[in-house]
């Protein structure tokens, strides 16, 4: 028998329902080669331009700065790798994304580590960020939420690449910006979509193996999924309130009944839609196993190493522990009769551990 998910609370969320029908439009009508001539891939061209104009609109950017990959693990390269020379020294969080970190550990030049304070953002208080470097820099964290500020005190010619994949269009880039990278997901597009923005194109160069450096990506990507994720960005309607409020509701509701529980992050300054729990003395995984059980969807460990519930990189850098994580995400559809039904069993669950 199957259990019937009663409420997702998981970071994948359906696509939306105009992405979806304009998904379904477009296998008819984009499956040819933009690139190449005759009515039907000019058709196809005019459709990637409309796309493309859009999500440079709804972004903040402009439509000649973006490049589109079917990868966004592939984003974080181009987005870093692009600045990255061996004179140059970079500095990226211990928060960042796995594809940011690979990439950092890839740098054949200097490289620091900016450390996380006790409320999950990056501190530059003991860091000198130096002329001629780069700046690796996550706009909002994935597993936690907890939005990331540019420091005051930066070089001028600091080239800085946003990871924007978690944040998507919810908050708008820094004001110095030179490269970022988007995920489709994060507004409810399809899975195989990464925007990758290039402002200071002067200083990028394609970091791939190339023929032509005309070319900043291999190009490779699906018209359809590109246009679902236009569509969906268009119709992407968070309603930040409602569900900043349901999330404080959680968070209240979670700690009142398990007062030894931890928040990583505090609300206030974090996305409205994610809590990333720590419950003493608990396994996350079995946590979860009882949630889905009961038709509840939560996640657990790493938000970019979920697959195999590694321990949270994140936490331990904010000096929480790794185990007991327990990560909500909260989506535009999500009730307060949902969130009263997680109260509930999240907190049977954890007290049930605890009690053993």
């Amino acid at each position: 028998w199957v259990v019937r998910v009663t409420g997702n609370f998981q970071s994948e969320t359906a696509l939306n329902s105009f992405a979806a029908q304009a998904l379904v439009a477009a296998l008819d009508s984009g499956w040819a080669d933009s690139k190449k001539i005759g009515q039907v891939p000019s058709k196809a061209a005019n459709l990637r331009a409309n796309a493309m104009e859009s999500l440079a609109t709804n972004l903040g950017i402009k439509a000649e700065q973006i490049e589109i990959t079917g990868e966004v693990g592939l984003g974080y390269f181009l987005a870093l790798g692009g600045f990255l020379t061996p004179d140059r020294k970079l500095f990226y969080g211990a928060g960042d994304r796995s594809g940011a970190i690979a990439t950092a550990r890839s740098h054949l030049g200097p490289s620091e580590v900016l450390p996380l304070n006790s409320q999950g953002r990056l501190d530059f208080t003991n860091i000198e960020v130096s002329r001629n470097s780069v700046l690796s820099f996550q706009l909002a964290n994935g597993e936690t939420g907890v939005i990331n500020k540019i420091s005051d005190n930066l070089p001028e010619d600091l080239l800085i690449a946003v990871d924007a994949t978690a944040s998507g269009s919810r908050i708008p880039l820094p004001v110095k910006w030179s490269s970022a990278v988007f995920d489709s997901r994060s507004w409810e597009g399809p899975a195989g979509v990464g925007v990758i923005a290039i402002s200071d194109s002067a200083n990028w160069r394609n970091p791939l193996p190339h023929i032509s450096a005309a070319r900043r990506t291999y190009g490779t990507f699906s018209l359809p999924l590109l246009i679902a994720s236009a569509v969906a960005l268009e119709n992407f309607r968070p309603d930040d309130s409602n569900i900043r409020g349901l999330t404080k509701k959680l968070r209240d509701g979670v700690k009142g009944a398990i007062p030894s529980a931890m928040v990583a992050g505090n609300l206030e300054e974090s996305m409205p839609h994610l809590t990333s729990f720590v419950f003493p003395n608990c396994n996350g995984e079995e946590v979860l196993r009882g949630l889905s059980v009961r038709g509840l969807a939560v996640d657990s460990g790493s938000a970019c190493t979920a697959m195999n519930l590694q321990p949270s990189h994140v936490l331990a850098a904010m000096g929480l522990a790794t185990d007991g994580n327990v990560r909500v995400t909260l989506h535009a559809q999500t009730t307060a009769e949902e969130v009263d039904l997680l109260i509930t069993a999240l907190v049977d669950e954890v007290q049930s551990q605890q009690q053993r």
